[in-house]
This record gives C-alpha cells, sequence and structure tokens, in this order.
C-alpha cells in the first residue's frame, strides 16, 4: 500500500492531504513509506487522539529530519490549493506529522480543538515548528489564532519563524497588537522580512508610529535601524515620517535612502513627492 493511494475522508481537505502525501512518498524508501501507511490508514479507518499523539511523536524516528525540498513546481501547486501557503523550509518529518494533523475529524470545533491542545500543549521545539507551520491548514482557523499569537512571543527561534515566515495564517488571523508584535520581533531579531505574508494588508497606523518612535529611540543612541523597519509606514505618512524620510535620503547609507525613496514613492502625500523631487535635484 503506498501513500498515494490512501483514502482521505470526506471531511478533510482531501486534495492538499493527496498533494502532501504524494510528495512525501516521493522521497521516502519503503520500510519508512510503509510505516506511515500505516498510521495514515489507522487514524483514517477509526480516528482516536491516543493514535495521533503517538503517530505525531515518532514520526522523526521512522521517516527521519530530511528536507522535503519540494521543487518550484510542487510549491506553485501548494499556493493554488490553498492560498499563501508555501512549506520551502519543511522536513520529511515535519510533513508526516502535517498529514496526521490533517485526519482529525472536524465534525465538532470543541471536540478538533482540544485535540490540537494537547498536542502544543506536550510539544517539544520540533512538534511546535510543525503545528505552528501547519496553521493555515487546520480546521476553525479562528480558535487558533491566540496559539499564533504564543508563537510570536517565543525564544525560540525556529519557533517564530514557523509562525512568523512563508506563512498565511498571522496576516489573516491575528489581531493588530499581535500582528504589530510579530514585524517588530521579525526586525529586531534580523529574520527576512520580505517572507512574511501580508505585509502591506497588514499596515496599520499603530505600526507606523511604533516604527517611528523605535527609529527616534535608536537615534537617540546613536544606532542605526534596518531598513526593513520603515516597509509598513508608506500609507500613513505624516509630518514626523516625512521627517524620517528626509534623514534617511540625507544619510550616507544607500540602503536607508532607498528605503525612503520606496516609502515616500508609495505614499499618497503630495510633500513626499516633493521631498523626492527635492532629493533628485541634489543626487
Amino acid at each position: 500500500m503506498t501513500i498515494a493511494m490512501i483514502t482521505v475522508p470526506p471531511v478533510h481537505p482531501s486534495p492538499l492531504f493527496q498533494f502532501l502525501a504524494q510528495a512525501l512518498a516521493q522521497r521516502l524508501d519503503e520500510k519508512p513509506a510503509g510505516w506511515l501507511a500505516a498510521k495514515l490508514a489507522t487514524l483514517q479507518d477509526g480516528f482516536q487522539p491516543k493514535d495521533l499523539y503517538l503517530a505525531f511523536g515518532a514520526a522523526p524516528r521512522f521517516v527521519g529530519h530530511a528536507a522535503l525540498a519540494l521543487e518550484a513546481g510542487e510549491l506553485a501547486r501548494a499556493g493554488e490549493l490553498r492560498p499563501g501557503f508555501a512549506p520551502v523550509n519543511w522536513s520529511l518529518a515535519q510533513t508526516a506529522r502535517t498529514l496526521f494533523l490533517l485526519t482529525i475529524p472536524s465534525t465538532s470545533e470543541a471536540a478538533y480543538v482540544a485535540t490540537i491542545d494537547q498536542l502544543f500543549n506536550t510539544a517539544d521545539m520540533n512538534e511546535l515548528v510543525a503545528l505552528y507551520a501547519a496553521l493555515p491548514l487546520l480546521a476553525f482557523p479562528s480558535a487558533h489564532a491566540k496559539r499564533a499569537a504564543e508563537g510570536v512571543r517565543t525564544n525560540m527561534t525556529v519557533v517564530f519563524e514557523a509562525v512568523a515566515l512563508h506563512n498565511p495564517f498571522p496576516a489573516e488571523q491575528l489581531d493588530e497588537n499581535a500582528w504589530n508584535q510579530l514585524f517588530l520581533k521579525a526586525v529586531f531579531t534580523g529574520r527576512p522580512i520580505e517572507q512574511i505574508q501580508g505585509l502591506k494588508a497588514r499596515a496599520n497606523a499603530t505600526l507606523a508610529k511604533i516604527c517611528s518612535d523605535y527609529a527616534h529611540e535608536r537615534w537617540a543612541a546613536g544606532r542605526e535601524v534596518s531598513p526593513e523597519l520603515w516597509l509598513p509606514v508608506a500609507p500613513f505618512l505624516d509630518a514626523q515620517l516625512l521627517g524620517d524620510m528626509e534623514r534617511l535620503l540625507a544619510s550616507g547609507d544607500p540602503a536607508q535612502r532607498a528605503a525612503a525613496v520606496a516609502v515616500c514613492t508609495e505614499s499618497p502625500l503630495p510633500a513626499a513627492k516633493v521631498l523626492l523631487a527635492r532629493f533628485a535635484e541634489k543626487s
């Protein structure tokens, strides 16, 4: 029996399940593939939480930690099946764990969430990575928003990255405060901001002010700020932020100047265009 042949229960997202199962099957030898197929069959034939917990914990021992390494076409297909879904840094074990999660019956929200909560409450670091990265695939998404906010606050870098990067869930479900924390933490810790989904859609006036206040604190201490700090501020440019852009344009750092040019170009504020024209005349 191969993984790709497993019948998916109708209450689960069959196309996505089959996509992940096929991708994993192509990368597993016969013995780990057989183990995985047997565990999935058990969960599908008569789901029991204890079977899920055991399989979820045992996955690395049987399928290994190697990278899933999806090809470009496979990643494109993932995004078609679930907009924003991008399992670019997933491992074989993480993929297996996600398949197990997709067998959880979604007929009862309370039972579903209780099962997910139990996994979170007992998870080690790698299990947390799998759980947080799988959030956009789970049923009852709004019920997991607080979990995502917890992931934003974690001190474990790989867990934070699982929440923040290549993941559509935060932009879709986090409240404004948690979203702003996610962005600022990514900047503070040097995470690749371009891998955060929904930056423009979730830009907000509060975050723009926070970014400016933070920059002023850094400048007062004689320190620079990451050019990426300014990515969410263009729609909310005001007198203070325009002054910040003027400072960046006068900087000797090309990256800082480029950030200011991008903000002023995207801003609807007429004064931003005047500032850009004045900068161009001096260049």
